[in-house]
């Protein structure tokens, strides 16, 4: 039996999950890529007789709680003779553009964007030869025009990379502007990847058990107080107060800190100019967060649920216990009508972190 199989069939079993037939086919097909991190010259040459050539990119995609990020995570942690990294989409391109910018700096010569991506892809290439996307999603023009040239470049120096993520290929930035320049993207990674639909009709993350009070409707009186009841429980004793720390030069406030855990109202998170470094700086301090007053989501306050989307990707990718109390109860979440398909994930991710299988994540 294949070995990654077996380490899937294991976990299953150990966590009580469902089998799945379409999961089991994903991971054979992992395994033969996997083959293909062992890339050498006899099988260059072999494809070069066939007129074949091995996919540089794995792509899978499908709908919210199928297990995409699972079965990329057993494949991950399987691999142990190639030098790899797993990264959230959001963290590596805000590292991407930081060191670009480094780059461009120190770059006397004042070469131009290509040379900088190529600079940048030869670094990555010296730590990597495989790289684990994990929440792939393009949102704006700046990750757009970068992308397609770096994974050029990372391809053409033989890195190999695997994406999750909720679109197919051709429905990335979808609708975004200036979409034109990003389809010449859209076609690399169609040529040059093997592409998986994980189109399972369940969401495995709303099979969770033993679920206990952390979220809380609607916003009464009686609900603010059970939520500072468990805030005080949790801070143990310690004096609460607001903690000043410094993104890129600029100040951000993590607010009423104890004991690892901060408490937020919602606008101060979401409804200011915030964004993902802002949310990374803030897990580097707390193992809870406490967010609350979250309202209805519409096409009138589409940039905060943009923030709430980008926030709850962070919490749940670094295993952050939510408390959060809210206008509605989590399966009655409005939308806006522009990110109504990127929220269904959110509102299966919180439904998972509700659940004590969530809080034994990190056990």
């Amino acid at each position: 039996m294949n070995n990654l199989i077996q380490v899937y069939k294991e976990h299953c079993k150990t966590n009580s999950l469902e089998q799945n037939n379409l999961q089991v086919d994903l991971l054979n097909e992992l395994t033969r890529f996997k083959k293909e991190l062992k890339f050498n010259l006899f099988i260059k040459i072999l494809n070069l007789i066939r007129n074949s050539h091995s996919n540089s990119c794995f792509y899978i995609h499908g709908t919210v709680g199928v297990g995409k990020t699972l079965i990329m995570d057993l494949f991950y942690n399987h691999i142990n003779e190639t030098k790899k990294k797993r990264i959230h989409f959001h963290e590596f391109m805000i590292v991407t553009h930081d060191t670009l910018h480094k780059i461009r700096s120190t770059n006397a010569s004042n070469e131009d964007n290509f040379f900088l991506i190529r600079s940048y892809a030869k670094d990555i290439k010296k730590d990597f030869d495989l790289i684990c996307f994990d929440e792939f999603q393009v949102t704006n023009i700046a990750d757009a025009m970068i992308l397609g040239k770096l994974f050029l470049e990372l391809f053409n120096l033989g890195v190999k990379i695997i994406i999750t993520s909720n679109d197919k290929p051709q429905n990335l930035y979808k609708d975004g502007l200036q979409r034109e320049l990003f389809l010449p993207f859209i076609e690399l990674i169609n040529n040059k990847s093997q592409v998986f639909n994980l189109n399972i009709d369940k969401d495995y993350r709303e099979q969770t058990t033993g679920q206990e009070k952390v979220f809380f409707h609607p916003l009464t009186i009686e609900n603010i107080e059970f939520i500072s009841q468990l805030y005080r429980k949790l801070i143990n004793g310690e004096a609460a107060k607001d903690l000043e720390t410094e993104v890129k030069k600029r100040p951000f406030i993590i607010k009423r800190f104890a004991n690892h855990i901060a408490r937020f109202n919602f606008n101060e998170l979401c409804g200011v100019a915030l964004g993902a470094e802002d949310y990374l700086e803030l897990i580097k301090h707390v193992n809870t967060l406490f967010l609350e007053n979250v309202p209805s989501f519409t096409d009138e306050n589409v940039d905060k649920q943009e923030r709430f989307i980008t926030l709850i990707d962070i919490l749940y990718d670094n295993n952050i216990e939510l408390v959060m109390s809210s206008e509605k109860r989590l399966n009655d979440f409005t939308s806006s009508r522009r990110l109504e398909a990127k929220f269904k994930r959110t509102c299966s991710r919180l439904n998972e972190m509700k659940s004590h299988e969530y809080k034994g994540r990190n056990q």
